[in-house]
């Protein structure tokens, strides 16, 4: 090979390594800090009076500050300070909100200058992001929600990319722990106002549709299941019945466990006509599903069945992305309540005997 052809190679070479080389040295700058700073969160320390502690948090500040001077160019000066901020609101800060108030005046004096409007705020690792923003709006008493922390990612950060890794799971979570509220709808209509990153679009736009395909009154998704003594049914065959749908699986421990109070749940509602509670298991096999009921002596209790279709089909149908989950169905097989309230809260009775016509 010519050596201006090796030149070339080697050029090209160090052109992609030195970027991530220099990445590399910037995540290792940070982790240092992140050590340095973590000793301020021991325990031993976090109960020292506020004198003492101060003297300690200014031994390690003052030492990150030393550090960071020494960084050769503005960007990577700017970028670690936003890094030490985020230390101090994690140290000094929860110091101030769990121990003592005495050093909140050192504590504001000590981040005036976080500026969250800055540009490098949007340059830094995620995590590093992730953590300056989450500890900011805890410093400001904000954000105490998690659909109020995605809200402010939204309307604040630059980044396409930290909203996809922020407001995503955010959305996942929601979705699946509080249904389609109204918490869920406003953050979707913000991703919509703020987001340009396709994926988190995409991923909102099919939160929209299964909610709003699970709301109140729209037909729910008809399928097919088993009792233990193998005999078939379909969810339209219980037309003219309110169905309480217990979805679960035996490898589920809080399913098992929520087991107990939904049996006995069934049990004082049987006397009513047009009431079915019934467990849905979602067990791939007949077999096993039959052996643990038989076990945890399940069975003869109250109504319980087998989704028999694919299971992933039914998950995707009633958008479960998380067990345990309980469905209500009315007489007409529309929904009622698609994320519906736990047997075990206090309020169930209340709420189920109006949604079924019951007077208490």
């Amino acid at each position: 090979m010519k050596i201006s052809s090796l030149l070339f190679v080697l050029f090209i070479s160090l052109f992609f390594y030195m970027p991530l080389l220099a990445q590399t040295e910037e995540l290792k700058f940070y982790s240092k800090m992140d050590q340095m700073y973590a000793d301020l969160l021991r325990a031993d320390k976090r109960k020292l009076p506020a004198t003492e502690y101060a003297l300690c948090f200014d031994k390690v500040d003052q030492a990150v500050l030393a550090m960071i001077d020494s960084l050769p160019t503005k960007d990577l000066k700017e970028k670690a300070m936003l890094v030490s901020y985020k230390n101090v609101l994690n140290t000094l800060g929860r110091y101030v909100d769990e121990t003592d108030q005495a050093l909140k005046k050192k504590l504001d004096k000590r981040v005036k200058g976080l500026n969250m409007k800055s540009p490098y705020v949007d340059q830094l690792p995620y995590i590093q992001e992730s953590n300056l923003y989450g500890r900011y709006m805890a410093h400001l008493k904000m954000g105490q929600s998690i659909f109020e922390r995605a809200s402010y990612v939204l309307k604040h950060s630059k980044s396409d990319a930290f909203h996809r890794e922020s407001v995503m799971p955010i959305l996942r979570s929601g979705m699946a722990y509080y249904g389609y509220s109204d918490s869920v709808k406003m953050l979707l209509k913000e991703v919509k106002c703020y987001a340009r990153d396709s994926q988190l679009l995409a991923f909102a736009d099919m939160v929209k549709a299964k909610g709003e395909a699970l709301s109140k009154g729209q037909p729910a998704p008809d399928f097919n299941m088993m009792d233990e003594n193998g005999r078939t049914y379909r969810l339209s065959d219980f037309r003219g019945k309110y169905v309480l749908m217990d979805i679960w699986s035996t490898t589920c421990g809080p399913c098992v466990k929520a087991m107990p109070v939904l049996i006995e749940t069934a049990n004082r509602y049987k006397k009513y006509e047009n009431v079915v509670i019934m467990t849905m298991a979602l067990n791939p096999g007949q077999e096993g599903w039959v052996k643990f009921m038989k076990n945890k002596e399940f069975f003869g209790k109250m109504t319980n069945m087998r989704c028999t279709d694919n299971a992933s089909k039914f998950m995707d149908d009633y958008a479960v992305w998380v067990l345990l989950r309980y469905v209500l169905i009315d007489p007409e097989g529309n929904i009622v309540d698609a994320w519906h309230i736990s047997p075990s809260k206090e309020e169930f009775t209340e709420i189920f005997n109006k949604e079924v016509g019951i007077k208490s």
